[in-house]
């Protein structure tokens, strides 16, 4: 790769931009990260003083706010905090070839580029977003849930950032194909699915001799569809299963688990470094999201030999598709489709989460052979370092086809 490529990643936060920042910076072409996350957080990822833009104040605040405020009002400080940091990143993207920002953070940045002759990719990490409002309203809805739409104007920065954007990067094809439903060109969408540390996330030999353990990571709220995932095992009535729920807390987690099932375990919050043991002693991951990009958790789960089951809104097919190029799903009952791999089932039906757990559990060998196919994402190509190449691939295209670089 040539130096000559100047890319600047623009994010609120942290997500996956500073994986893609640092397969940037190995490569000899990052320009800049420009971050709300504290110096003393981002030097941890390797990154010098000099490559790294802090703009801390609204992390600060949006940490006061989730920490102290209810779920209901926290949508008020939202425009605040995303608006905040929008206008300060935007002074810095002079110098770069083009620049990466991430979705409801980038508005300003985008007409500073333009006006630059800049390129912009915008990353939508989840579906566009009026998709993804709907979904989760109607999932509040179905709860009775107060947990606060999305701010207003935050709905409509992003449909400017959409439309002022040159491209716009997505995880999924689940996330694809929200944009084109919403009339958004297919040309300007670039997909690329997200990368797993593979060095960090391989088998062990943690597994628990004769016991079946399902296992889910992530925030325990409502849009990870905690309350159809227990649900489903409660159904599934395996008997001596264990389920492990590894995640903080939100304010509807125990309205969604209820009267814990027997086998439950919480295991909290835990570091990458301790959550690789945790998969190292399950047998299946299951992730029944109503809504989401692409989990990062479900390429770590398969990374340690995990079968999945996934909701189709996941990004997990993904996955499933690009361990094994070329397979068709063979079509189960309820809309199942079953993978090498794993299993996708339809969003809220713990129904087909319960005959997945039990196929699984009832056929040693099926879940032996799922297994070893999970395995198969260590020769995908899903590693960060494939994930950092193909971004720079589509930069360069980008560039090529901008007409003030040409």
């Amino acid at each position: 790769m040539s130096a000559k490529l100047k890319v600047t990643i623009l994010v609120g936060g942290r997500w996956h931009a500073f994986d893609l920042a640092r397969g940037l910076k190995e490569r000899g072409v990052l320009h800049r990260l420009v971050t709300s996350y504290p110096w003393f957080k981002v030097k941890k990822w390797g990154f010098s003083r000099d490559e790294v833009v802090t703009l801390p104040a609204t992390q600060w605040v949006d940490q006061v706010v989730q920490r102290g405020v209810p779920a209901r009002w926290r949508t008020k400080f939202q425009h605040f905090i995303h608006s905040h940091f929008a206008e300060a990143a935007a002074g810095y993207v002079e110098g770069a070839d083009i620049v990466h920002g991430w979705s409801s953070f980038s508005e300003p940045a985008i007409a500073r580029c333009r006006a630059l002759g800049i390129p912009f990719v915008l990353e939508r990490g989840s579906s566009h977003i009026t998709v993804q409002g709907r979904l989760l309203r109607d999932e509040q809805d179905t709860l009775a849930l107060n947990a606060g739409p999305t701010h207003p104007r935050i709905v409509d920065m992003e449909l400017r950032e959409y439309a002022a954007a040159n491209r716009v990067a997505v995880p999924s094809r689940f996330v694809e194909r929200s944009f084109i439903e919403s009339g958004f060109p297919i040309e300007r969408i670039a997909y690329n699915p997200l990368g797993v540390n593979l060095a960090q996330f391989s088998p062990g030999t943690e597994q628990a001799s004769g016991e079946f353990r399902v296992i889910y990571a992530g925030s325990l709220t409502y849009r990870k569809g905690i309350h159809y995932l227990v649900e489903g095992y409660r159904q599934a009535a395996i008997a001596g299963a264990r389920l492990v729920l590894v995640g903080g807390p939100s304010d509807e987690t125990g309205q969604l688990i209820g009267e814990p099932p027997p086998g439950l375990e919480r295991v909290g919050h835990v570091p990458q470094s301790e959550l690789v043991r945790h998969y190292r002693r399950a047998s299946v991951f299951v992730l029944a999201s109503i809504e989401e990009g692409m989990a990062m958790v479900q390429a770590q789960a398969l990374a340690c030999a995990l079968p999945l089951i996934c909701t189709e809104n996941t990004g997990g097919e993904d996955l499933m598709q690009l361990i094994a190029p070329g397979e068709m799903p063979i079509q189960e009952e309820g809309g199942v489709r079953r993978y090498s791999s794993g299993f996708v089932v339809p969003i809220r039906d713990p129904a087909s989460i319960a005959r997945c757990l039990d196929r699984l559990y009832q056929s040693p060998e099926l879940l032996r052979k799922q297994s070893e196919a999970a395995l198969k994402i260590h020769q995908a190509s899903l590693d960060w370092q494939a994930y950092a190449d193909r971004a720079i691939q589509h930069y360069r295209q980008i560039i090529q086809t901008t007409p003030q670089h040409v």
